[in-house]
């Protein structure tokens, strides 16, 4: 494994530095951006999410979005080392996989009865029948407008 000389910073430099979490980063970015849409993805379906649930989801969120940075470089022909890339995809996975595996279990939707829709449907047949039959009989008890005047009135 090869030593990387533009990330090691000497001493000196690693004192004014302080610890950077997601909460730090410059949301206008395209990277930030696409691990946010990612973190939002993940917490649909969550009632209430911990601290530690959303910190892992944040981890997984970023990881995915470097995952995603580094293919696109790969196949735009920059050079990106393969071993990097596979690296990264299953790191973001694994991650993704573990909040997955912490997710609760959505609700089981109600069974199909079709005995209680066909006993919903008379119900509203009902409920219809019996409003059209009290009219008619309200309108019964008055005299019919338009007589014809063949007919004797009774």
């Amino acid at each position: 494994m090869e030593l990387r000389t533009d990330i090691a910073a000497s001493p000196a430099a690693k004192r004014g530095r302080r610890l950077l979490t997601a909460g730090h980063l410059d949301r206008r970015t395209r990277g930030v951006k696409r691990a946010r849409t990612i973190a939002a993805e993940l917490e649909r379906g969550w009632d209430g999410i911990t601290p530690v649930q959303r910190q892992a989801i944040e981890r997984a969120s970023m990881l995915s979005a470097l995952a995603e940075d580094l293919l696109a470089r790969r196949l735009a022909g920059q050079p990106v080392s393969l071993d990097e890339l596979l690296r990264a995809e299953g790191c973001a996975k694994r991650a993704v996989r573990a909040i997955l595996a912490e997710r609760p279990v959505p609700p089981a939707p109600p069974r199909f009865s079709p005995m209680k829709v066909l006993r919903e449907e008379a119900a509203k047949k009902a409920k219809a029948n019996a409003g059209t039959e009290a009219q008619r009989e309200a309108t019964a008890d008055e005299e019919p407008l338009h007589e014809h005047p063949a007919q004797p009135a009774e």
